[in-house]
């Protein structure tokens, strides 16, 4: 990777949501409220859920009530072409553990949405039904992660897109510098 030009920046997934399952709501909120220093907001969706930022990129923490025992923090990436990203995970080793399923947006609060966000930096006008469509998987490990595909709408809510923060320059910079680095066999690296 010497050359950081060849990489195509907009192409990487970027981390949207960190969502943590609670078993009890009203504690898991306190705890969060608490720990990030600020109230989080009820999502726009049929489950409850509450979010709030917690990067300048867009991405968000979500708390909600736990779905299956053993749930855990499942870390979603926003990805261009969902059914194009389930088939290389498959061809990878990994697999959809669910989905693809729509992100519906409530019919009887999107007039509301509409108005309350108007003032807002990232409001597009017309919210539309959905906010895309997502799937939860695993790698080839059985490490779980999630895949959203926004709808065109949703891309300036979550700062995707157009309106995203890509890597920068000098990471990539720092990633080359990295690759090229000789590291020592995992065997050796804590020998003194």
């Amino acid at each position: 990777m010497e050359n950081t030009t060849e990489i195509d920046v907009s192409a990487i997934p970027k981390p949207v949501l960190i969502n943590i399952p609670v078993d009890d709501m009203e504690r898991g909120l306190e705890f969060y409220r608490t720990f990030l220093g600020m109230p989080l907001a009820r999502s726009l969706s049929y489950e409850i859920s509450y979010h709030a930022p917690v990067s300048s990129d867009g991405i968000l923490l979500t708390v909600n009530k736990r779905r299956f025992p053993g749930e855990s923090v499942t870390i979603y990436f926003h990805v261009t072409d969902l059914d194009v990203t389930l088939k290389k995970i498959a061809e990878f080793g990994g697999e959809v553990t669910a989905g693809p399923y729509d992100l519906p947006l409530p019919k009887q609060i999107k007039p509301e949405f509409q108005e309350q966000f108007r003032d807002s930096p990232f409001y597009r006008g017309d919210a539309g039904d959905s906010m895309g469509r997502g799937a939860s998987v695993a790698d080839a490990d059985g490490n779980r992660f999630g895949l959203v595909e926004f709808s065109a709408w949703a891309h300036a809510t979550f700062r995707l897109g157009e309106y995203a923060s890509p890597v920068t320059a000098e990471q990539l910079v720092d990633q080359s510098i990295a690759l090229n680095r000789q590291v020592p066999p995992p065997t050796e690296i804590f020998q003194e």
